[in-house]
């Protein structure tokens, strides 16, 4: 016997197991999801060891340490590669949750298109620089700045009259 949509009539018992088993492998597969969530926890280090970072889930940072030698680095210099190793540790955590999410909900699900939405815009590699061939050149890099004028000399000889009240185009 059929029944609407193309469905067959099969035993009530069988497909309320097979509805179990279904239930039990999606809530299976949320705990799983729940614990590498919880677990997404990222540690990184700078390229030359100055800066290790770790940031929990969401991208906050729970640790910071930095090597002795950190302490000859300029503070801004040491600023800079602090929030580019940040940065960095936090896309990675990122990515993580999106692919954990996904395996959950499914690539196009709106759970993901939400988390994509709530994340920071990614930091774009900066091109370097290109090289300054002035100086192989002799040339100054860059012009020197104009001097500013000396202010003109006030002249002893002041007759008194006053030049903003002249018509200097002949027409008066």
């Amino acid at each position: 016997m059929t029944v609407p949509f193309g469905g067959h009539v099969r035993d009530p018992q069988e497909w309320m197991r097979e509805q179990e088993r279904r239930s039990a492998a999606l809530l299976a597969k949320a705990e799983q999801a729940k614990a590498d969530l919880e677990n997404n926890v990222v540690t990184l280090s700078s390229p030359d060891r100055l800066v290790t970072v770790t940031v929990n889930p969401g991208g906050g940072l729970t640790s910071l340490s930095l090597s002795p030698q950190a302490q000859e680095r300029p503070p801004a210099q040491l600023a800079s590669l602090i929030m580019s190793t940040y940065r960095k540790a936090t896309t990675r955590a990122a990515d993580r949750t999106l692919e954990i999410m996904a395996g959950l909900t499914g690539e196009d699900s709106d759970a993901v298109d939400f988390i994509k939405s709530t994340l920071p815009p990614r930091e774009e590699a900066q091109p370097a620089p290109e090289p300054d061939d002035s100086a192989r050149f002799g040339v100054p890099a860059e012009p020197p700045p104009a001097k500013p004028r000396p202010p003109r000399p006030v002249s002893d000889e002041d007759d008194g009259e006053d030049f903003q009240h002249v018509d200097w185009t002949g027409r008066s």
